[in-house]
C-alpha cells in the first residue's frame, strides 16, 4: 500500500467514524432541545461526510453506475487502518464545542449570540461560522457552501407545503384513533397514552398561533422564550374523551389555518426575534410545528399498531424507546 493509499484509507476510516459519531449526537440533541447545539453537530458530521467522500473518491471505489453496483453486490471490504482522534479536531470544531460545553453547564442550549450561522464548503469540508465570499481552504464560492443557519434549523417547507400538512393533520389524527375503546386511548406505553398525545398537540397548536399571530401583527417581535407544554403536562388529558379532544384539535386548527390561509410569500418571511434562534422568519415556526406534529404522529401510529397487535395475540405490550428518534418538542 503507498503512503498516500494509507493517508486516504486512515481518512476514509476516520472521517466515517466522525460523521456517524456527530450525526448521532446531534439527534440526542434535538430530542433534548438543544437545538443550537444539534446544528452545530450536524454541520460537524457534514464536514467528516464531505471528507470521508473525499477520499473514498480518491481511492478509486467510485466509477460508473454499473460498475458500482456490482462492487456493492460483491460486497465492499475496505482494509481500515489505525486512526487518531476523529471529533474536536479543528480549532474552530474546538472553540464550538468548548461554547456548548459551558453553555451546557449552565442547563441550556447556545443563544444566538454565542452561535452564528454555520457553512460546511461542498468541496473539501472547511468548517466556518459565517460565509466568507469563498472557503479559505480551497475557494470554492459562498454558493458552493452546505448551510447550517438558524433560520433553516426546524426545516424548509415553503408556505403551500406547510398549509398542506397543517391542514391534512386533524384527519390523521381522527384516523390513528379510530376504532379504539377508551381503555387503549387512555392506556400509557412509553409513559404516553394517545389521548395526551392529541391533547398535546392542541397545546403546541396553540402555541403556535400565538407566535404567528405576533410575528403577523408586530414589527420583528421578541418571541416568549419559555418553553411550550410538554408532554408532562398532558397526563390530565387521560380524563377527557376523545371525542372532545379531537373536536378541541379541530377548532385550534381551524383558528391556525385561518389566520395564516392566503398570506402572501412577504407575509410568511415576516420575522420575530427568538433568544435561541435570532431573528426567524414565520416560516420558521411554520417548519417547527409541522415536524413536531410529524414526529408525534409516527409515534402514534407505532402505539395504535403495538396496541392492536397486544390486544389481538394477548401478549404484553413492549415497545421500543426510540420509535420516533427526533420528536421535536419546540422551543
Amino acid at each position: 500500500m503507498s503512503l498516500d493509499e494509507h493517508e486516504y484509507r486512515r481518512l476514509l476510516c476516520s472521517m466515517s467514524l466522525g460523521y456517524t459519531a456527530y450525526h448521532v449526537w446531534a439527534a440526542q440533541a434535538r430530542r433534548e432541545r438543544r437545538y443550537n447545539i444539534a446544528r452545530l453537530l450536524e454541520a460537524s458530521s457534514n464536514v467528516k461526510r464531505v471528507r470521508a467522500e473525499r477520499a473514498f473518491r480518491a481511492l478509486g471505489e467510485v466509477g460508473k453506475t454499473s460498475a458500482n453496483i456490482e462492487r456493492a453486490l460483491s460486497g465492499l471490504e475496505p482494509e481500515t487502518v489505525a486512526t487518531g482522534p476523529v471529533t474536536g479536531t479543528s480549532n474552530l470544531s474546538r472553540e464550538l464545542m468548548g461554547r456548548a460545553a459551558r453553555a451546557l453547564a449552565e442547563g441550556r442550549d447556545l443563544v444566538a449570540e454565542e452561535l452564528g450561522d454555520i457553512y460546511v464548503c461542498s468541496t473539501c469540508g472547511e468548517l466556518m461560522e459565517g460565509a466568507p465570499a469563498v472557503c479559505p481552504v480551497c475557494g470554492t464560492v459562498r454558493e458552493g457552501f452546505l448551510s447550517f443557519r438558524a433560520a433553516e434549523a426546524m426545516g424548509t417547507f415553503g408556505p403551500h407545503t406547510l398549509m398542506r400538512r397543517l391542514e391534512q393533520a386533524p384527519q390523521t389524527l381522527q384516523a390513528l384513533v379510530s376504532d379504539l375503546d377508551d381503555d387503549l386511548l387512555s392506556r400509557r406505553t412509553f409513559t404516553v397514552s394517545l389521548k395526551e398525545l392529541v391533547g398535546h398537540l392542541t397545546d403546541m397548536d396553540v402555541v403556535f398561533r400565538e407566535r404567528a399571530w405576533l410575528i403577523l401583527e408586530t414589527d420583528n417581535p421578541r418571541l416568549p422564550s419559555a418553553h411550550p407544554p410538554t408532554l408532562d403536562k398532558a397526563a390530565v388529558y387521560a380524563r377527557y374523551s376523545i371525542t372532545d379532544l379531537l373536536d378541541s384539535f379541530q377548532a385550534s386548527r381551524q383558528q391556525t389555518l385561518g389566520l395564516l390561509r392566503g398570506l402572501t410569500a412577504a407575509a410568511w418571511h415576516r420575522t420575530g426575534y427568538h433568544v435561541i434562534f435570532g431573528s426567524i422568519p414565520l416560516t420558521h415556526q411554520g417548519n417547527w410545528v409541522v415536524d413536531h406534529e410529524r414526529g408525534h404522529l409516527i409515534e402514534m401510529a407505532q402505539i395504535r399498531y403495538d396496541l392492536l397487535q397486544a390486544q389481538d395475540e394477548s401478549r404484553p405490550i413492549i415497545l421500543r424507546d426510540n420509535l420516533v428518534p427526533e420528536i421535536l418538542e419546540g422551543e
